[in-house]
């Protein structure tokens, strides 16, 4: 558990239609820490994040587990609670800021109706903030931008709109789903520079959910890796790049183009992320694993701690491990 957590996902188990999604899922967020929740697509990421703002669609249903924000658990939480945490406790940059967006009202009155609705503001003094935080995420010449629609800016300023909408209210939480996805590399950098200097500022804890694990070694503190709604491992960034434990992890890193030479070529892993209703016995890895047998299989593995903070759901995790 990482120290004064702000968030504590605890055994979290979601389904739909009586196939399982999110399995047991569990990890914590320390105050100001940033963790990087990471997998291919149909891990479970984005649904932990939904899970977490409880946003999940109406077929999606928790089935145990607890979400503590602050110690108390949000699962408990009346939809009328949870509105008032929203945006303003807790807040989230979606994937897509021109689907997230609203097309048909200015990028300042969507900051000004955040404000005046957390925080009760006029809306002179809330326009007179919504620059305050464009100017923070270094929109140039926001108080002529403000009157902008989102159909008028860049793909790289409508994430920075996004991301000034979300800390409209110094969230204490932010949750981060593929925040630099749709950017290009150079925008991407900017977008993570602003994203690090801003948690800094305001000392707020971040869970960043992407699929790049060269985003999560430059932003993260640690590092919670996601397979088939189950955690697969979990530790520090530098420990798990260094020694990576599950084979999934090992495969997840294999798979980034190298840096070191035109004659190295990245490995993907084969296969593919199962689907709810054909979910293996066993280690869910196992199909797609090149070394699993016997107990692999059949039998869900433990988690096996490494170190003090670094642990695996792996069967040959650690000195001894045999299948």
């Amino acid at each position: 558990m990482a120290p004064n957590p702000v968030l504590e996902i605890d055994g979290l188990s979601t389904s739909v239609g009586g196939l399982t999604i999110l399995d047991g899922v569990s990890f914590s967020i320390g105050d100001g820490e940033v963790v990087g929740v990471v997998g291919e697509s149909g891990s479970g990421k984005s649904m932990t994040a939904l899970s977490t703002m409880r946003l999940l669609p109406a077929s999606v249903g928790v089935t145990s587990g607890r979400i503590l924000f602050e110690g108390v658990d949000l699962l408990g939480r009346s939809e009328t609670e949870m509105r008032r945490i929203r945006g303003d406790r807790i807040a989230m940059i979606f994937q897509e800021p021109m689907s997230s967006l609203n097309p048909v009202l200015t990028i300042g009155e969507q900051i000004v109706e955040t404000l005046a609705w957390h925080r009760g503001m006029d809306r002179a003094r809330a326009r007179r903030r919504a620059i305050e935080l464009l100017d923070l995420v270094e929109i140039p010449a926001a108080a002529k931008r403000i009157s902008d629609y989102p159909h008028q800016l860049s793909g790289g300023m409508r994430q920075r709109v996004m991301i000034a909408i979300a800390l409209a209210c110094e969230p204490k939480l932010l949750i981060a789903d593929e925040p630099t996805t749709a950017l290009d590399v150079t925008v991407q950098a900017q977008v993570l520079d602003l994203l690090r200097g801003l948690r800094q500022e305001l000392a707020m804890s971040v869970m960043l959910i992407t699929h790049d694990l060269g985003v999560v070694a430059e932003f993260a503190d640690r590092v919670v890796v996601l397979y088939a709604g189950r955690v697969a491992e979990t530790g520090p960034v530098k420990a798990l790049f260094r020694e990576p434990a599950h084979p999934y992890t090992r495969g997840l890193l294999a798979s980034i183009p190298p840096l070191d030479g035109p004659l190295a070529k990245p490995r993907p892993i084969p296969g593919s992320v199962p689907a709810l209703v054909d979910m293996p016995a066993g280690c869910r890895f196992h199909p797609r694993c090149a070394i699993a047998a016997g107990r692999c299989t059949a039998t869900q593995p433990p988690f096996v701690p490494l170190d003090r903070s670094h642990e695996a759901a792996c069967w040959l995790a650690g000195p001894g491990g045999t299948p």
